[in-house]
């Protein structure tokens, strides 16, 4: 009778695992324990599962290694992993293997793979290599995925030149470099400004035969635009066009950007029009370039023309309608089409504007040097990747406004969305709301 109520307590607990019912483990797993212990490592492996999922890393590695000590051969369920790494747990999944070297489950290359990418994606470099070099040790094999975000993090953190010496190692370890590798490259080197070296690696591409897409073609075209050279990128968007690619609006926005820095207004225009006519709408920068650009040279109905289309483009409301801002009688939208309406293009790009730095930020340019460099990391690539050359790299490390006062009224909304403010902010902007409406 005592085998089948463990049985039983076996069965509700697995079950209670299974869909993630963590709430109302512990008394049922406490029972348990109490009446008969920790009788195989099925129930142990439980165990180690939740105090994972409890956020209790610690406990989990010592119980594994307590329960090897009483001859239990106890590990975790490897999609633990991903469970924590996609919470933001990166951090307790690398802990984990490594905590548990002599008792892991079986685990394959994406096992791996997934914990790497999101220690990457977090700034943990040198984690992410020290695990390259556990999973080697394994017997894993590591894949172009694997390096492509080991390169992914190396230039994010603006370490350039050890990700290229990273990415000229692939070769003497048989990987052969994905389109994936090349457009991170490429990526890393116009953010920073090096559109020839960022030109040459895209030729390389081609030399090679692999296969472009748009996305790299916009990482150029966007470069070429921002420092100046629209031709070139109009020449990158003819080629894009002659090999059967689609622009996107990615693309349409960049050429528009370069144009309006150019001050060229009408081919500006031209271009939009010509895109619209092809199905083609810029995104919200696209047309907030346009709109600001034609302001500046007084141009008002046109720019209101072209603020409406704005406002009935439906990837850019869905944008707009993500501010956190909420108004009990009206939106952010409304708002806008109101000022647009009223005419008060002016004050609706301010606002746009304001929207913009919120989600699309302005990135530092943080160019590369030598001297930013961590010499415990080389050891770390050259243990991990086998890579011959020595690489270092950088430790990643109110009061409600008149309506028609609106600088006053922008700048108190500025400062406390920038402070973080949220209630304050959506007060300040009910208010102006409503008076508004009694106007």
């Amino acid at each position: 009778m005592a085998v089948k109520k463990g049985e039983c307590y076996y069965k509700v607990l697995r079950g209670l695992i299974r869909d993630c019912k963590y709430g109302q483990i512990e008394p049922v797993l406490t029972t348990y324990v109490k009446k008969h212990g920790i009788v195989g490592g099925s129930v142990g492996k439980m165990l180690v599962h939740y105090l994972c999922m409890k956020n209790n890393v610690n406990s989990a590695i010592r119980l594994v290694s307590k329960l090897k000590e009483d001859n239990f051969s106890v590990s975790f369920p490897a999609d633990v992993l991903t469970v924590l790494t996609r919470r933001g747990r990166v951090l307790d999944a690398y802990r984990l293997v490594v905590g548990t070297e002599d008792n892991l489950p079986i685990l394959d290359v994406v096992d791996y793979a997934v914990v790497i990418d999101g220690l990457c994606k977090r700034g943990y470099i040198e984690r992410a290599l020290s695990l390259c070099g556990f999973a080697r040790k394994k017997g894993i094999e590591l894949n172009v995925v694997m390096y492509n975000s080991i390169l992914n993090g190396l230039c994010f953190h603006s370490c350039l030149v050890e990700a290229f010496r990273l990415f000229d190692s692939l070769e003497r370890n048989n990987i052969v470099p994905s389109v994936v590798t090349y457009g991170t490259l490429i990526d890393a080197l116009v953010r920073e400004g090096f559109l020839l070296d960022a030109r040459e690696m895209f030729d390389r591409m081609i030399l090679k035969g692999i296969k472009l897409n748009t996305h790299i073609y916009n990482s150029l075209i966007e470069g070429y635009c921002r420092f100046g050279n629209v031709q070139e990128a109009l020449k990158l968007l003819n080629d894009l066009e002659v090999i059967s690619l689609k622009p996107d609006e990615f693309t349409i926005s960049a050429v528009i950007d370069g144009l309006c820095r150019e001050g060229d207004l009408e081919e500006a225009l031209h271009f939009f029009v010509h895109a619209k006519r092809k199905g083609i709408s810029p995104d919200f920068l696209g047309f907030l370039y346009l709109v600001r650009g034609l302001c500046s040279k007084g141009r008002m109905e046109e720019a209101r023309s072209i603020l409406r289309l704005m406002l009935q483009t439906d990837s850019v409301v869905e944008l707009i309608n993500r501010v956190d801002i909420e108004i009990e009688t009206d939106s952010v939208e409304n708002f806008l089409v109101h000022l647009c309406e009223q005419g008060s293009i002016q004050e609706a790009v301010i606002i746009l504007s304001e929207i913009g730095s919120m989600f699309f930020p302005c990135k530092k340019q943080a160019a590369y040097s030598r001297k930013r460099q961590a010499p415990n990391l080389a050891l770390g690539i050259t243990d991990a990747m086998g890579v011959e050359q020595e690489v270092e790299c950088c430790r990643p490390s109110g009061q409600g406004s008149r309506p028609h006062d609106f600088d006053a009224f922008y700048l108190q909304l500025a400062s406390l969305c920038s402070a973080g403010d949220q209630q304050a902010a959506s007060k300040l902007a009910k208010e102006t709301i409503s008076l508004l409406d009694k106007n």
